[in-house]
């Protein structure tokens, strides 16, 4: 079941999830570049025309909440976050290999509860409207379902992949 080999689709599998993350990665920036601008308007209008804008802050942390999904999904596959290795490190290769596919396992188990939360809450909150712009909310909350997604979808990867090559 854990051989070392990889799958026979593994590089159409690389291919495919190194797009999905390039794509991440521009939405992170354009996103922060957004963020930027609403912010950097919202304190030009408030200090030279003496006038705040009604819709910045909430647009902002709109696209703060999206932006922390995406980065926080290509930092998962790249394994760029915090995290302990020390026993891992400790283990011989074939071992290594197992526990990480075994976490990849219990990661996308973990995506799929939290997937299942962030639908219900999401589908609860689809109709109501922010205050100040009028979105749905659920595209807030959309967020924490799409992060679920990302993380199974990755998750998975590693599992084929036991993360060979991902590692930063």
């Amino acid at each position: 079941m854990f051989s070392e080999r990889m799958p026979a689709d593994s590089g159409k599998l690389r291919v495919f999830f190194d797009r999905l993350e390039t794509a991440l990665k521009f939405g992170a920036v354009l996103l922060a570049l957004l963020m930027l601008g609403a912010l950097a308007l919202q304190v030009f209008m408030r200090y030279v025309f003496g006038q705040a804008l009604s819709w910045s802050e909430e647009l902002t942390l709109l696209w703060f909440a999206w932006l922390i999904v995406f980065t926080s999904a290509v930092g998962f596959r790249r394994m760029t976050h915090a995290r302990m290795s020390l026993l891992l490190d400790l283990l011989p290769a074939a071992a290594r290999r197992f526990a990480e596919r075994l976490i990849a396992v219990l990661v996308l188990l973990l995506s799929a509860y939290l997937t299942f939360g962030a639908w219900h809450y999401f589908s609860e909150t689809i109709d109501s409207v922010s205050p100040a712009i009028g979105y749905p909310v659920g595209f807030l909350y959309g967020a924490v379902l799409v992060f679920g997604i990302l993380m199974a979808m990755f998750s998975v990867e590693r599992i084929l992949t036991a993360g060979q090559g991902l590692d930063e």
